[in-house]
């Protein structure tokens, strides 16, 4: 501690001394210069060439309150010699002119006598405030407006520069001086006189002397303005910019005032302000910097010191200028305290090692350019060359400082860096470990919750069945952060394979829409697929590419209130750039950067809490990068955001491949032919095989003849649809991704159709992952196995669908055989009797009665055992009959009304619609006395047939309606309709009625074009 102290009072005593000595000799220079005696300076000894340039010193002719030209002086005679004083040249007017305050006007006049006529030059500063000068005989002008009356006088304190030709050895210089305001007047800076060049040459270096020291103080207020901006933990920073900023300006207007060559028509006053606010506000910016460098604690002193400062610094700003100079010792007064203090600061952070030294010599260097600089002022000197040294100096060392702290921090972040890395190492350890222990409970808890839910014998609470749902969504995002989490942990260790082939973007975008759809995310918003239909094959990992996809489109989802999440493409050369965009908030600009950066999350506080741990967006874009690609977003606050990938594209399946694709879409006649193998008469079952890749279709089809059942093995979906429009198979195998049409679009195609029980699908995946599993079924797959599989599982789950096939058949056969057995004797005998009374009428209409009952028993006994389904016109045929008969019976009280689209083409299953007319004659219009109209339309409708029953009967209460929703009836006609239509189509009858105004059923069938008419 001593050594530090002695060493910091060792270099303040050198400081010292140094400032003294050059202060000493700026004030008593040793060169002598010839100077003027009674108004004229003899230098016909002096060599301006060699010896360069005379300030004009010594004694000078002065006229007070007369401003004289040459023409006067040549024809004054003896009233000018009157007027004639002899005063000290430098000096100023206080105590010389008869005001005594040292203000205004009159003409300074000194003959120059010189060896050789030549070009000379005359440079002045400091001519207080206004002048006007002759030289030789010429008028060169001057600075300011110099007048005998105040009020038309004009300050101005620039400096002076003119040259004339010497006719003679003799030159006659005038300077008219006035000054009225803000300072006294005078001669106060001795002007220089020399040969034109050497005057030029002083001038220029001064300026240029200035041109670098406010250019350094500016390009390092600038640059520690934008340390500053990127390093706002640093304060000090700051204000050492601002000091170096303030220091700039301030030099900028002192000396040759450099800024009036910018700016001309700068004002005086102007001026003068700032001379006396900049140098205080740099001291004080000074001050705040070290400080804050040092952290010094802020005691009460240097509270008071900033307090008196602020309004020492508010007066010079509001008082008029004739008042600046009266505050001028004040200034130093609080400047000189403010050096104090940081002097003290210094000495109570001597411990801080080099830093204090960095400090302590900038301080050396600001306190030499300040003595000078006031030393100057109250003198009137020129500042001596070496001082340009002072500030340079004085910037350089505190940016050593700073640059010794930057790399201090440096170093230290170093070692925390190299830290960090073992501890991330450790982190990502036990983040792996744990994930594969957490694997098991979670799939525990998530299937045991989902058993619950699920359990309809016996059925949770209402409370208790959310808290389970709740229970079961976490599980479910837990294991979705888990499974993430080992997905980062093998990238970053590089162990995740990627297996690139030929993909199809196309159906792998349907494929994770159609996941993304089954359980919405947001229901206000809308996905939209935009991909171009023909777009070629990409070189990626299928299962990843899905991935990416997920969970880009899932994170536009999420952070999407309303609007829309679309994915569209286009090709940059040998790359596919594949955008999915959104409408939602968009993205902050100060987090762009670090959006991919892993467990990044933004925006907490807006994010309405979201889902996730901030995986997905970096391990979307490490997939991409794994496959050859790169990932960019671009984003507006408020517009949404657009995230945009590349992949290659696949060589040898590019526009063609795609082309052919789409041109087998449009042309199912042109289609490779299917393999079929027929093992024999005894064949019960055919199977359709569907799979694309060679070795897959293979090893199906070895399976299922070892299984003796026939099948037809094609290569693609379009091969597959094609086969099902000629033969319905019994059974479909159906692998669920496929270029063009996929698995799951054939899957749909199917079960417009056919039913679950009808034709079941056993769906084959490769990925085996739960988003493909929930879109299966979703499709309509009764079972789905991975791939690769076992024989015998295959083969066990093929027997399995063909026995619920098969069961699922019988069951209906006998329920037809039971809905036969439903002709009540009752009508027979109304029936019967309605004929006895025609033969006693009109013959010709009981021949048509006979023709309508004997329609209506034979479709009653003969549909079922001739197919499953029947043309929709003979299902009208059987209508047609049953409603004539009951015509008869009923008279007047029953009317029908037909309006039916003869264009409309369709298969339904037998005895369907005549059980919900019947339903309408019987419990609608038989249960009101008045009678009334059942109406039935039949009309096309988006591809499909639309068929209504309406009736205008008693109808049914809201209770009797949900009665039989829930199948509570003692009827079968209707319950029997709805299970038959559920299990073939998978869909319901629309029963809508209320009490009083009627019943309106509608059924709706997929539309066939190729349908045999009523053959009989």
């Amino acid at each position: 501690m001593r050594k530090q102290l002695a060493v910091l009072i060792g270099m303040i005593s050198v400081f010292a001394v140094v400032t003294a000595i050059f202060i000493y000799e700026w004030l008593h220079p040793t060169f002598q210069y010839p100077e003027a005696r009674d108004g004229v300076l003899d230098a016909r000894q002096w060599d301006f060439a060699q010896q360069g340039i005379i300030p004009l010193r010594g004694e000078w002719e002065f006229y007070e309150n007369a401003l004289l030209t040459p023409l006067q002086f040549r024809s004054g005679g003896t009233a000018l010699e009157e007027e004639r004083r002899i005063i000290r040249v430098p000096g100023g007017w206080k105590d010389i002119v008869a005001s005594g305050s040292g203000y205004g006007a009159g003409t300074y006049r000194l003959q120059v006598q010189v060896g050789d006529p030549d070009l000379y030059s005359l440079r002045g500063k400091k001519i207080r405030m206004s002048s006007h000068i002759y030289m030789g005989g010429a008028d060169l002008g001057g600075t300011g407006s110099p007048d005998l009356q105040s009020d038309r006088f004009v300050p101005s304190n620039l400096p002076f520069f003119g040259t004339v030709k010497a006719e003679t050895n003799t030159i006659e210089i005038l300077i008219q001086v006035a000054s009225y305001r803000y300072m006294e007047g005078g001669l106060v800076q001795a002007p220089e006189f020399g040969l034109m060049g050497d005057v030029m040459a002083r001038r220029d270096n001064a300026r240029l002397a200035d041109m670098i020291v406010i250019t350094t103080l500016l390009v390092f207020g600038i640059y520690f303005a934008g340390m500053f901006k990127q390093w706002r933990r640093e304060p000090y920073l700051l204000f050492f910019s601002l000091f170096c900023l303030t220091m700039g300006l301030f030099f900028s207007i002192d000396n040759e005032i450099i800024m009036a060559t910018m700016l001309p028509s700068i004002s005086f006053p102007l001026l003068q302000k700032m001379l006396f606010i900049l140098p205080y506000y740099s001291i004080l910016f000074f001050i705040h910097y070290v400080r804050l460098y040092l952290s010094d604690r802020v005691g009460a002193g240097f509270r008071l010191l900033s307090r008196f400062s602020y309004g020492y610094l508010l007066i010079l700003v509001a008082i008029p200028n004739d008042f600046l100079v009266v505050l001028l010792w004040p200034g130093i007064v609080l400047q000189v305290v403010a050096f104090a203090f940081i002097f003290v600061w210094i000495f109570r952070n001597r411990n801080r090692g080099v830093h204090v030294y960095y400090i302590l010599l900038g301080v050396f260097f600001l306190l030499i350019s300040w003595v000078y600089a006031q030393t100057r002022y109250q003198l009137a000197l020129d500042n001596p060359f070496y001082m340009i040294v002072t500030p340079l100096l004085l910037v350089l060392s505190q940016s050593f400082l700073m640059s010794e702290r930057a790399r201090e921090a440096f170093l230290q972040s170093e070692r925390l860096a190299e830290q960090l890395i073992v501890y991330d190492r450790q982190k990502d350890e036990f983040l792996a470990k744990t994930s594969h222990e957490l694997r098991t409970p979670l799939h525990g808890i998530i299937n045991l919750s989902q058993a619950l839910l699920d359990n309809k014998e016996r059925p949770l609470s209402p409370e208790h069945r959310e808290n389970i749902r709740l229970l079961h969504l976490i599980g479910r995002r837990l294991a979705g952060l888990v499974h993430n989490i080992m997905d980062m942990n093998r990238i970053r260790h590089g162990q995740l394979s990627i297996q690139p082939k030929p993909v199809d973007l196309n159906m792998s975008t349907r494929f994770v829409i159609e996941t993304l759809s089954i359980a919405p995310v947001n229901r206000e918003v809308r996905l939209l697929n935009e991909l171009p239909s023909t777009l070629p094959f990409v070189l990626a990992d299928e299962n990843r590419l899905r991935q990416i996809l997920h969970n880009l489109l899932e994170n536009g989802l999420k952070y999407t209130d309303r609007g829309t999440v679309s994915i569209s493409s286009e090709i940059r050369g040998a790359m596919l750039a594949v955008s999915i965009a959104d409408t939602g908030r968009g993205i902050p600009p100060h987090v762009m950067g670090s959006l991919f950066q892993p467990y990044f999350q933004y925006d907490k506080d807006c994010a309405d809490s979201r889902d996730g741990i901030g995986l997905g967006l970096s391990i979307s874009k490490q997939l991409v990068e794994l496959q050859g690609g790169h990932m960019e977003v671009q984003s507006e606050t408020g517009r949404g955001s657009r995230f945009t990938f590349t992949l290659p594209i696949a060589p040898n399946r590019s526009d063609e491949v795609a082309a052919a694709a789409n041109d087998r879409r449009k042309e199912p006649a042109a289609l490779s032919p299917a393999v079929t193998a027929q093992i024999g008469p005894e064949t019960e079952f055919h199977i359709l095989i569907v799979d694309d890749e060679p070795s897959n279709l293979k090893v199906a089809m070895d399976a299922i003849g070892s299984m003796k059942h026939a099948y037809t093995a094609v290569g693609g979906g379009e091969e597959a649809l094609a086969v099902l429009r000629r033969k319905k198979p019994d059974l479909v195998l159906l692998d669920l991704m496929m270029p063009g049409v996929s698995g799951l679009d054939v899957c749909r195609e199917i079960r417009l159709l056919h039913g679950l029980a009808e034709l079941p699908v056993l769906m084959l995946t490769a990925s085996g992952q739960t988003g493909d599993i929930v879109a299966a079924f979703a499709a309509g797959a009764n079972d789905i196995l991975q791939k690769p599989f076992e024989l015998a599982e295959l083969k066990a789950r093929v027997q399995s669908l063909l026995a619920m096939k098969s069961s699922s058949e019988q069951a209906v056969r006998r329920e037809m055989d039971f809905l036969q057995a439903q002709i009540t004797p009752h009508f027979l005998y109304n029936s019967l009797n309605a004929l006895i009374g025609l033969s006693y009428k009109d013959v010709n209409k009981l021949r048509e009665t006979i023709h309508h009952l004997t329609v209506y028993l034979r479709a009653k006994f003969t549909f079922v055992f001739q197919s499953a389904t029947v043309p929709l016109d003979r299902e009208l045929e059987l209508v047609r009959a049953y409603l004539a008969i009951e015509q008869l019976r009923f008279g007047q009280r029953l009317k029908v009304e037909y309006s039916i689209d003869e264009k409309a083409r369709c298969l339904l299953p037998p005895l369907i619609l005549q059980p919900i007319v019947e339903n309408a004659v019987r419990h609608g219009i038989g249960q009101k006395p008045e009678g009334g109209t059942v109406h039935l339309v039949v009309r096309r409708s988006d591809g499909g047939v639309e068929i209504t029953v309406e009736d205008d009967g008693v109808g049914m209460d809201e209770h009797k309606l949900a009665m039989l929703e829930k199948r509570h009836t003692t009827g079968i006609g209707i319950d029997n309709v709805n299970r038959r239509l559920q299990m073939k189509y998978g869909r319901k009858l629309n029963i809508n009625s209320q009490t009083g105004l009627g019943t309106r059923i509608t059924i709706y069938l997929t539309e066939v074009s190729d349908v045999e008419s009523n053959s009989d």
